[in-house]
């Protein structure tokens, strides 16, 4: 093109049409400044083409006709045309060769950040012309930092000793043509002295007679993978040798039963060499082969299990116990289950022995229940037959005096009669028998009444003992009744009883339990507190109301009290104090079961030696339906 130096085309030939994409007709109608996509870049061009004559290949964007955006290389030069000072210009669209420029570059960065990213670098080697290229990134892989000189032999220079045999004889062997490719791993010296581990893969090119004239490939760092493996291979001999002294049997077998790996505790378990467990299939040693099928069964349904109990039989005929355990792994590239094996045939040996034991410690605990109830209820009647015989002594007095009051009467009404039949009846006599007889009536009824309550009281209170059944009754008034029934026990000792229980306290519940219970209480206070009633003291009854629907009763003596020891184990039963001086150890016991299962309440004592003891019950004023006490002994107490 010849353009003037305002823009004014003068000469273009076809190609420049083709290159602008532009008709003749437009660039006679427009200046040369509309093709440029910058206009400044012409104004630049321009003035440095009059001032030096020429410009040479400056690269500059133009637009097309079409509004397309190229890059364009330019030369130009000053020339007269047509007797005007102009200039010629020559282009050449350079779009094709940057694209394909910025592509190698692109390509180099992403193979850069590549070699970057994997600890890798690349090598080039032109055997035929003796020159070597390595990637930047293989003297940063040394510890370099920027690029060294790299001579032909700085590779090689830096080799192990101990690989440089190897490795340079396997280069040659490919060379020759003995492998289509090469693969190796060899450690190089880095800038620091210490020792880098590299994988080396790469092939050789050939010329058309089939000589090496270039072989490229592709070196990376794996001494962290190296130092992986090495710490994997010895992850591997520990667990190697903790399998091997492990107290369960670890064994690695196909589906099929085939073994792959077993330990030692196998071997030990199967009572064989690991040549004579491994010769033989797994299936061999279940005592019951339908066994294994159905582990297998419930493996593939469920999956991996625990705790398996089965039976295996060794090759001498004995039976061992195992826990097995079943799970599921890649062994050597190939699908396994791996079993875990405890043996258990000492436990089965216990459990056997420890069941024919509970089967006869339960035969004797029965035996043990009947002899306890039969103790029980000969307590239980001891202690009624006690009180009827203590009553009969009470009752025996006031019968006494009114069979002598009447004896007395009967005497002197014959002596009136005989003085009346034979006439010599006189009238001082007559008044001196009514006397007799009304001091004798009084004293035979207030002796008689005596009685009467005294056996009304017995009545009511055995009645309620022997029958167990459930009524009413006002608890002041039945505690008097326990405690006037208890009279002729009492009066062989020196003790008083104080009660304090409030009026109207009404009470649903089992009168012959609380008439046990206190009983108890108060015969238990008699012979340990106060040594068989030889002792004096007070014992003091308590009742409290416990909201309005429970009571508290609290039976408190000043006697001897308890020793912790002792106190820990009143409530068991045939626990006493007095072996072989008439205790039972039942009457404590007893009361435990009595209160907190007939009377649905609870019993805490309280006691130290020389303080004397102190029991608190507490128990609904309604109790619920009454529950056969328990047989096992029963623990109270602290």
């Amino acid at each position: 093109m010849i353009n003037t130096r305002d823009g004014r085309n003068l000469y273009r030939n076809d190609h420049a049409l083709a290159f602008f994409r532009v008709p003749a007709d437009e660039f006679a109608k427009h200046a040369m400044t509309a093709r440029y996509a910058d206009p400044d870049d012409r104004a630049r061009h321009i003035a440095e083409l009059y001032r030096d004559g020429a410009v040479t290949e400056e690269e500059v964007t133009f637009l097309r006709g079409d509004g397309e955006r190229f890059v364009g290389r330019m030369s130009s030069a000053l020339i007269d045309f047509g007797g005007r000072r102009c200039h010629i210009s020559w282009f050449m669209d350079v779009s094709a060769e940057k694209a394909a420029a910025a592509a190698r570059r692109l390509l180099a960065e992403r193979l850069a950040m590549a070699l970057e990213a994997t600890r890798a670098a690349a090598w080039d080697a032109d055997l035929v012309a003796g020159r070597f290229w390595w990637s930047d990134t293989f003297p940063r892989m040394l510890g370099f930092d920027r690029v060294p000189e790299m001579p032909p032999d700085f590779w090689e220079s830096r080799l192990h000793p101990d690989d440089r045999d190897r490795v340079l004889a396997t280069i040659e062997s490919h060379l020759r043509g003995e492998s289509a490719v090469y693969d190796y791993a060899y450690r190089l010296r880095t800038e620091s002295g210490g020792w880098l581990w590299i994988e080396a893969k790469g092939r050789c090119l050939r010329d058309a007679d089939g000589r090496a004239v270039r072989y490229v490939g592709i070196m990376t760092d794996i001494s962290e993978r190296r130092v992986q493996e090495e710490r994997v291979r010895a992850s591997e001999a520990r667990l190697i040798r903790i399998l091997e002294t492990a107290p369960v049997a670890v064994n690695i077998t196909t589906p099929g039963g085939d073994w792959l790996f077993c330990n030692a505790q196998s071997c030990a378990i199967m009572g064989v060499s690991r040549q004579e467990l491994t010769s033989v299939s797994t299936p061999t040693f279940y005592a019951d082969r339908a066994d294994r099928k159905a582990l297998l069964e419930r493996f593939q349904r469920e999956g991996p299990f625990r705790d398996a109990e089965i039976r295996f039989r060794r090759p001498d005929g004995s039976l061992v116990w195992v826990l097995s355990s079943w799970d599921e792994i890649v062994f050597d590239g190939q699908r396994a289950l791996v079993t875990w094996l405890y043996d258990i045939t000492g436990r089965k040996q216990e459990e056997a022995e420890f069941k024919r034991a509970k089967e006869a410690a339960e035969r004797a605990l029965g035996e043990l229940r009947v002899a306890q109830e039969s103790l029980i209820q000969a307590e239980t009647m001891a202690s009624l037959g006690a009180l009827v015989a203590g009553v009969a002594h009470e009752v025996n007095t006031p019968i006494g005096i009114g069979l002598t009051a009447a004896t007395h009467i009967a005497e002197q009404a014959r002596a009136l009669h005989d003085r009346f039949r034979q006439g010599s009846l006189r009238r001082s006599e007559m008044a001196e028998y009514l006397e007799t007889i009304i001091e004798g009536s009084g004293l035979m009824v207030s002796n008689i009444s005596r009685a009467a309550e005294l056996i009304q009281s017995f009545k009511q209170v055995a009645v309620d003992q022997s029958s167990g059944e459930r009524r009413g009754f006002d608890l002041a008034t039945y505690i008097g009744e326990v405690l006037f029934s208890l009279r002729p026990r009492l009066k062989r000792t020196t003790l008083t009883v104080e009660v304090d229980c409030p009026e109207g306290i009404t009470m649903d519940s089992y009168p012959g339990a609380l008439s046990q219970v206190l009983t108890n209480l108060v015969i238990n206070a008699i012979v340990h507190a106060y040594a068989d009633g030889a002792g004096s003291g007070t014992i003091r009854i308590g009742v409290v109301p416990k909201g309005g629907d429970a009571v508290v009763l609290t039976f408190a003596d000043d006697g001897v009290g308890m020793a912790p020891e002792v106190r820990s184990h009143i409530f068991e039963p045939f626990f006493t104090t007095r072996r072989g001086r008439g205790g039972s150890g039942l009457g404590l016991h007893i009361l435990f079961n009595t209160v907190t299962q007939m009377l649905g309440g609870s019993v805490e004592v309280e006691s130290a030696p020389g303080q004397g003891t102190r029991f608190i019950l507490s128990f609904p004023r309604v109790s619920p339906p009454a529950k056969a006490p328990p047989q096992a002994a029963v623990l109270a107490g602290d």
